[in-house]
């Protein structure tokens, strides 16, 4: 019957990718792809889920790093647990790649998505050398030798090899997308090469599934599962402890007490937090991979505020010993 195929009981599990995708472990508010997979990788072992719901609130980042989540819900998928992405404010490019192992994918008409594209970074001085008077010297045994060369720049050679990497990371990323949504590579194509897009334009290319928050990810995901209406959601990624909540709590009210409350103010970043995450988003990528799916029309997304009645150190106290 119906009824026997519904189980009130199972899970769904919830996990946030947000922020710059990097590789490795990191900290809450930047998406670290061996944290947020073994994450993933744990619920599936020790929580019996019976949905996974995914989001996405992320402009992208490192390559490796979105693909190591990707198979993580990819192996979800494997063992019959449906996938449902859940797109924030921005899911671009590496966000995107992420999106691509979910069953149904829902946005916001205002999101920003799509920048299916990839991009190859490699630093070089010559320029500055130039202006302090310094130079490098060597002898090449081959035309690779050396490089890449951070004093001259690199080669013809090495541009070449550099280039066709990005080539295939991007014939890859075509190829996941066309997958996913049932398109051939050509046809992504058209619509990608870095392309941004709205919510809105995205469903109508065939990006996005549907319109939705969290609520209507849920609720899929419970459809999908067969779930009843008394399923438990349950947050797979390690919760805060009562230290780390009381910093960022203080941080975070620091902030709002040195900021002016005109309304147009209160609908900015602070200035200085916009020159931290430029400044952060720089060295990132010049310190990060050298192949990346960075979305970087899409600007750093704003970490978010704390509603002002719940705030304080009681307010964090309390919610911490309310768990």
């Amino acid at each position: 019957s119906a009824a026997a195929d519904l189980d009130p009981q199972g899970p769904i599990g919830v996990v946030t990718v947000a922020g710059e995708i990097v590789d490795g472990k990191a900290p809450s508010g930047i998406a670290g792809g061996d944290s947020i997979a073994t994450a993933i990788e744990k619920g599936l072992r020790n929580d019996q889920l019976k949905a996974l719901v995914v989001r996405v609130d992320s402009p992208g980042g490192a390559v490796l790093a979105s693909e190591r989540i990707r198979q993580a819900l990819l192996a979800a998928r494997a063992r019959k647990i449906p996938v449902v992405i859940s797109m924030g404010n921005v899911a671009a490019s590496g966000g995107y790649w992420v999106s691509t192992a979910g069953d149904y994918v829902f946005a916001e008409p205002s999101t920003i998505t799509g920048s299916i594209g990839v991009f190859g970074i490699l630093p070089s001085f010559e320029g500055s050398m130039a202006k302090l008077g310094l130079g490098a010297d060597g002898v090449k045994t081959t035309p690779l030798s050396g490089e890449p060369d951070l004093f001259h720049g690199p080669g013809p050679e090495a541009d070449r090899l550099i280039q066709a990497g990005v080539d295939g990371v991007y014939r890859n990323f075509l190829a996941i997308v066309a997958k996913s949504r049932r398109k051939s590579p050509a046809e992504i194509d058209r619509i990608a090469q870095g392309r941004v897009w709205d919510g809105g334009s995205a469903r109508q290319l065939g990006l996005v599934d549907g319109f939705g928050g969290m609520d209507e990810a849920v609720a899929k995901a419970a459809e999908l599962a067969k779930l009843g209406d008394e399923r438990e959601v349950r947050y797979l990624e390690r919760p805060t402890s009562l230290t780390e909540e009381i910093l960022g709590m203080l941080a975070g009210e620091e902030e709002t007490e040195s900021r002016p409350a005109d309304a147009l103010a209160a609908l900015s970043p602070a200035p200085e937090w916009q020159l931290r995450a430029a400044l952060a988003e720089l060295r990132s990528i010049l310190s990060g991979p050298t192949i990346q799916a960075r979305c970087l029309e899409c600007g750093p997304v704003a970490p978010a505020r704390a509603d002002r009645g719940e705030t304080g150190f009681f307010a964090a106290l309390l919610g911490w010993l309310g768990r």
